[in-house]
């Protein structure tokens, strides 16, 4: 196995420790700069055969003696299987290498067979019960010279094979190279979903059919897709949004998905997380608590009826789906308000109220021939769940009461994340795991490739459900792009298909081979570098209660009227008038972070030159490599910020010092510390400009007011999404628009001028508009 090199993990970085950090990360900048000169691309001859397969097969049989792929070679399928034959041809092409079809099975020319013949492939042991499912997913790949054959039970586990096959593709120009050997492979489970996040934005549909496509090639089943007011509904138009895909575009989608296996399935959150409806005084009458935006009152029959309309019409635009997304996700406050308590009282509790309307709302979606998965937990207990249909499918893995609801008739899926509340990239490698949480609250684990394993591995050990499949979620309501979350993705879907003999490290090495190609150039250190980085960024500003937004009104909790919470850096010092002397001899970033930061900023250089080299060196997925490029460049503004800074304040207190003797050099430091401050503004907008040039390539814009619909500006009332903050992109540098830099300008030109007239020296009126970044 051929294993990408990579930093090492650094642990806990407490303000003691931070400093310590820095020393080891300064250590490591050498070793980073002659990687920079050094680290080639890999090459054939010292990769693995099988390094990029992704998900591992459940059995393979490959040898290192390869043989040679041509132009002279042809392919033979079945008409039946056109569409699997059309996926072949496509991944030679962009491998390099067009093959012509032949017609028959017969012919002496070296060929590459696709064969659908029922019952051909025995499928081994499994997770998932339904055997019949995943034997539609079985194929056999036999690669001999001059003959391969891809054999499958039905045209699923043919396209599956065809995928794998263009995995062990490496090319040798002019010709392709591949192992000799045999592989026979089934999934554990029948669906492997990811969960696509588009409530805060919304990709083109030339994105979205990308994304469809290339989840596909890892073997991912199911694709949900979190809409919110990105779906043009009859039923419900003050919800939808200035850009939001119509009826037939989601039906586009859904057949597009279809063609490649993947079932489109639609996502709604009911009765909880539903700000995006609920903040249109066209819905108050339908909230739980009159002045919370978070939560529909479920004993209000406008509330089914609203629900059920929304729901048809996303049923209707994708004919052909078998799954649809009911999500119960943080119910908090069911039957706690006057409202809903004397009813939630006669059933049996709150959860049993839950469970009434769970049950309702699903049954109407099970009668529209749709299968359902609902989020089963709090205030759900274990007593509540024999209220619940049998036709469920529970999607939130419980090892407490796993067992009560197979008891119950209900299977699971076993769901986990890719990220949860990280605003900027992924923990996949943390800078710390001891403590349990990060300083904005998000989870803290050993890196998420790990932890999704774990779940879904010991989920499957405990053997206490009856287990459908996985669902991998990536919360793009934090902020950051979820084409960042593909790693998750590919290695989590992939412990679902086969998690035997596969660890973290080894998932994490095939998704840089398979993902990034043969060429890619130490993909695995940029994924160090930018998930470090992006920890740092949140946890190098200090959190205080906010007087820039909204109260927050509850938690799963309770309901309570708090601040909500932002982050601040301590103000830069002012001098004092005449003198120029400064009262207060710290620095706005404490030593620990400084040195962090600086430490931080060769690794930074580090990964964009990586991202470069790769850009010019793989022939794919060059625009994830421009999200990663925007994410180093977020991370690096951030420290150049930190470190600027604190110049500025060292400037400051030599002034301090010389106004005494030298007034002329007192206010050229002076000058000097306020321009540096305006370039760091102009540092900060570039770095705007840049990232919403990469991220708009793909995304449809973020305004206001378009296509004669207008987007309602107003936060939820319980959770803090980082997208609704400003309406544009500006939400990643909203802490930076805060910190009073623009008042600090106006004080310190002030006594600059005095100072400059008291010693018969120039004045100058320049303004900063810091708050501008247009």
């Amino acid at each position: 196995m051929n294993f990408v090199t990579t930093f090492p993990q650094n642990r806990k970085i407490s303000a003691g420790k931070m400093l310590f950090l820095a020393c080891c990360l300064f250590l490591t900048t050498s070793t980073v700069n002659a990687q920079v000169k050094t680290s080639k691309a890999a090459t054939t001859k010292n990769i693995d055969p099988g390094s990029a397969l992704l998900p591992l097969p459940q059995q393979a049989a490959l040898t290192r003696k390869m043989f040679t792929i041509n132009k002279k070679w042809k392919i033979v399928a079945d008409p039946a299987s056109a569409k699997e034959q059309a996926s072949l041809q496509e991944g030679l092409k962009e491998a390099g290498l067009t093959l012509n079809n032949a017609s028959g099975a017969s012919g002496t020319a070296p060929a590459i067979r696709l064969v659908v013949q029922p019952g051909s492939v025995n499928i081994g042991a499994s997770v998932d019960t339904n055997r019949a499912a995943l034997t539609r997913q079985a194929y056999k790949l036999s690669l001999k010279p001059g003959n391969v054959t891809i054999t499958a039970n039905a045209t699923q586990g043919l396209y599956y094979g065809v995928q794998t096959f263009l995995q062990l593709l490496r090319e040798q120009a002019p010709q392709m190279q591949l192992p000799e050997g045999e592989i026979t492979d089934w999934p554990n489970v029948e669906v492997r979903m990811i969960y696509w996040d588009d409530a805060h934005h919304l990709e083109k549909m030339s994105a979205l059919k990308r994304i469809i496509k290339q989840a596909s090639t890892y073997k991912i089943n199911a694709f949900s897709i979190k809409l919110e007011g990105h779906f043009q509904y009859k039923s419900a138009p003050a919800i939808v949004e200035p850009y939001a895909l119509t009826p037939a575009e989601y039906q586009e989608l859904a057949d597009y998905a279809n063609a490649y296996y993947v079932d489109m399935v639609p996502f709604l959150d009911a009765p909880a997380h539903v700000s995006f409806i609920l903040k249109h005084p066209e819905y108050r009458k339908l909230r739980l608590i009159d002045d919370i935006n978070y939560q529909f009152s479920v004993t209000n029959p406008e509330t089914f009826k609203l629900l059920d309309a929304m729901f048809s019409e996303l049923i209707n635009a994708s004919k052909g789906s078998k799954y649809i997304i009911f999500s119960n996700d943080e119910a908090y406050y069911t039957g706690k308000a006057p409202s809903e308590k004397a009813m939630a009282d006669s059933l049996g509790g709150n959860g049993r109220l839950l469970a009434w309307f769970i049950k309702k709302m699903a049954d109407r979606l099970h009668e529209q021939g749709r299968t359902v998965l609902f989020w089963g937990e709090f205030p759900l207990r274990k007593e509540d769940i024999t209220a619940l249909p049998t036709h469920l499918v529970d999607g939130v893995y419980n090892k407490e009461i796993a067992a009560e609801y197979k008891k119950h008739g209900i299977r699971q899926f076993v769901y986990t994340a890719t990220q949860g509340a990280e605003p900027i990239f992924p923990n996949y490698y943390p800078l710390h795991t001891k403590s349990a949480v990060m300083a904005d609250g998000s989870d803290r684990s050993s890196g998420r490739v790990a932890d999704m394993m774990k779940e879904i591995n010991t989920a499957f050990a405990d053997n206490l459900s009856s287990f459908a499949g996985v669902v991998i979620a990536g919360w793009a309501d934090a902020g950051l792009h979820p084409e960042t979350f593909w790693l998750g993705y590919a290695t989590a879907t992939a412990a679902g298909w086969n998690s035997k003999n596969l660890t973290p490290e080894n998932a994490s090495a095939r998704f840089m081979n398979a993902f990034y190609g043969p060429k890619q150039k130490d993909m695995d250190s940029i994924y160090h570098v930018l998930s470090e980085q992006a920890e740092f960024h949140t946890e190098s500003w200090d959190w205080i209660p906010s007087t820039w937004r909204p109260m927050i009104k509850g938690n799963s909790d309770s309901l309570f009227v708090h601040p909500e919470r932002d982050q601040t850096l301590p103000l830069l010092p002012v001098p004092l008038a005449g003198t120029l002397a400064i009262a207060d001899k710290t620095h706005p970033v404490n030593t620990a972070r400084l040195a962090t930061a600086k430490a931080m900023l060769p690794r930074n250089k580090y990964a964009l030159q990586l991202i470069r080299d790769n850009k010019s060196l793989v022939k794919s997925q060059l625009y994830n490599l421009e999200v990663l490029e925007s994410v180093a460049a977020i991370c690096g503004q951030n420290l150049r910020m930190l470190v600027t800074l604190n110049q500025v304040t060292d400037l400051l207190q030599k002034a301090s010092t010389t106004g005494a003797t030298n007034s002329t050099q007192a206010i050229k430091q002076l000058d000097a510390a306020m321009d540096m401050i305006s370039k760091l503004k102009t540092q900060r907008d570039s770095t705007l400009a840049f990232v919403e040039k990469i991220w708009f390539k793909e995304w449809q814009p973020l305004v206001e007011e378009a296509n004669g619909r207008k987007f309602l500006f107003e936060v939820d009332d319980i959770k803090d999404h980082q997208p609704v903050r400003t309406i544009d992109l500006s939400y990643l540098i909203y802490r930076e628009l805060h910190y009073p830099l623009e008042e600090w300008w106006s004080n310190v030109q002030k006594v600059r001028n005095e100072y400059a007239q008291q010693h018969k020296l120039p004045v100058v009126n320049k303004t900063l508009n810091w708050q501008q970044y247009r």
